[in-house]
């Protein structure tokens, strides 16, 4: 066997054993008589099918080319509420191979030459305020955020539309299982969020947002120091101020006060009227409790006490009243498939590539095409002149 043969074997038993598979497990998965094939694989001591390549990539949550080529060191991954699982691993081979996917789709369309033109320039935190002032500066910095990136009086409707269009960041919805709720990622040429479809609408956008605080204070703060265990009970600051900054994103001050304000009578407000509120911010009933009470609009002592009774995250968890198409977001975005498209139409991607990249059979390629809006056999090469 070559040498190039012998580096691809080894790295399917190292992609195989960070997983915690078992040979026999994999072996079985791939139809081998026994375990001995694939051990023979990873030794170097039979040759190993091209088709078997692209089987045991996609068991292992890795793309055929991540075993051909020379990798660089993996980017560093953020969970949200994720204890490290098989699941979690799985997770984030897919996560890394669909962001390095996304960076080729921007460099093949030329899409990166003008990003840093077409991006706003979000709020540069300061590490030694934030610790200073603490929730006062988060809040503040949410603020910043929501102006610079124009997402008006209701964050949560275009939030993720806002952060791939205009800010380049990579919004994934997928269901992660026991993985977690979210992760982030900020790697060479790729700034990226996946969200965990499994959990209600109104938690996936306090997920986005939780993420986004990441993303901007992604170099300031160690994997250490955010993912410190909590201490006497309490959470990790990192990770208060992050929903802090999630709350008060998702929820500005002065219309949150506009919309209570218009629904007390005779000093009271009703749990409809909250259910209401809540909806029309696409947030969770507990995160518009928290945030009143953060403006002193209700009782602190009230909202622990209506929350700790569970009858009302009970009633939030069973609401699915949002149409299925908000609820349900395609497995790749919007962007990351037009940009795949565009680069097939530009004769950038093989059709086998590019069935590759969207995660469809070969087969398919027409139907998907034609989901999309476009014509397998049409030209989309003509080119017109630009005024200047």
């Amino acid at each position: 066997m070559s040498d190039r043969d012998i580096v691809i074997a080894e790295r399917l038993k190292k992609e195989r054993e960070s997983i915690g598979y078992k040979l026999k497990d994999v072996a079985q998965r791939m139809g081998f008589e026994n375990h001995q094939v694939l051990g023979n694989i990873e030794g170097g001591r039979r040759p190993l099918k091209a088709s078997e390549l692209v089987r045991l990539a996609k068991i292992y949550g890795r793309s055929a080319e991540f075993f051909l080529t020379e990798q660089p060191a993996a980017p560093r991954i953020l969970w949200r509420d994720s204890a490290k699982t098989e699941g979690t691993t799985l997770a984030e081979h897919r996560f890394v191979d669909i962001c390095e996917r996304y960076s080729k789709l921007m460099a093949l369309t030329q899409e990166n030459n003008q990003s840093d033109f077409l991006r706003p320039i979000l709020p540069t935190p300061n590490k030694k305020a934030m610790t200073n002032r603490g929730f006062h500066y988060v809040t503040e910095l949410a603020e910043q955020a929501r102006k610079m990136l124009d997402l008006g009086a209701r964050p949560a409707h275009s939030l993720a539309d806002v952060l791939e269009e205009s800010f380049g960041v990579l919004v994934l919805h997928w269901d992660l299982e026991n993985a977690g709720s979210a992760a982030s990622l900020c790697g060479e040429g790729c700034r990226a969020v996946v969200i965990n479809t499994a959990d209600a609408p109104w938690r996936r956008n306090y997920d986005l947002a939780h993420e986004l605080f990441h993303l901007i204070t992604w170099d300031l703060f160690s994997e250490e120091e955010i993912c410190e265990p909590p201490k006497q009970g309490r959470r990790n600051m990192i990770e208060q101020w992050a929903d802090a900054f999630a709350s008060a994103l998702l929820l500005p001050e002065e219309e949150v006060r506009g919309e209570f304000q218009k629904r007390v009578i005779n000093k009271e407000i009703t749990y409809i009227s909250l259910v209401e509120i809540a909806r029309e911010f696409r947030v969770s009933i507990d995160a518009l409790l928290w945030r009143l009470a953060t403006l002193s609009l209700l009782k602190r002592k009230n909202v622990d006490e209506c929350l700790s009774d569970g009858r009302i995250r009970d009633i939030d968890k069973q609401a699915r009243s949002m149409d299925s198409s908000w609820y349900d977001p395609p497995y790749l975005s919007s962007r990351y498939v037009m940009l795949a498209i565009k680069a097939y139409f530009m004769g950038k991607l093989s059709r086998a590539r590019f069935a590759e990249y969207i995660g469809k059979p070969f087969s398919e390629v027409s139907d998907f095409l034609t989901r999309n809006g476009y014509a397998d056999d049409g030209d989309y090469t003509i080119a017109f002149a630009a005024h200047s």
